[in-house]
């Protein structure tokens, strides 16, 4: 049986140092809808509002940071993240001086979102090494490379390209029927 019910790949995060260079690569070399570019940065989403309730190994903090591009590619959002303070310890940073420049995540959709959830803290004792609340919803990172060879972003929206369709459409993407949001 199923324990993650994977409904839906949303978004592949990379961790990179330089924003500017990689984001001027993707465009050099694959190209992306120049239209959906948005850039932000943690210390603006944590002055909205946007972003709280922020936990990085086990520890409350106030803020990362960090800025970001957004972008869709190939239907797909990428997500580039870039330190803006090589030495503060936090999820990029800790991982590009572990990897280097690379995919830090993939944020996906699970059919069974609680259920998945309590299974990987409870059943398999692998908790959350990363928390968040964005705009009033909820990011949890779990660290899978042993298990599946990557760290995954259980989120509780759609996001992306994908955001604006319907559960009807969703639905004909994916494998499960009805949704737990």
């Amino acid at each position: 049986m199923t324990k993650l019910k994977l409904d839906l790949v949303c978004q592949a995060a990379v961790a990179v140092w330089d924003l500017e260079e990689s984001l001027a690569a993707f465009r050099e070399l694959l190209g992306f809808d120049e239209e959906s570019l948005t850039a932000s940065s943690s210390d603006e989403a944590v002055r909205s509002g946007r972003l709280r309730n922020v936990v990085y190994r086990g520890e409350a903090v106030e803020c990362f940071h960090y800025r970001q591009y957004n972008f869709s590619l190939g239907g797909m959002d990428i997500e580039l993240f870039a330190p803006e303070d090589p030495e503060e310890a936090n999820p990029f940073t800790d991982f590009l001086r572990e990897h280097g420049p690379g995919i830090h995540h993939l944020n996906i959709r699970l059919a069974n979102r609680r259920e998945g959830i309590a299974f990987l803290k409870h059943e398999l004792n692998i908790p959350p090494f990363f928390d968040l609340d964005h705009l009033g919803r909820n990011c949890a990172y779990f660290d899978l490379r042993r298990e599946l060879g990557m760290v995954i972003e259980i989120g509780s929206r759609v996001v992306g390209p994908r955001a604006a369709m319907t559960e009807e459409d969703i639905r004909t993407l994916t494998a499960y029927g009805r949704r737990e949001v």
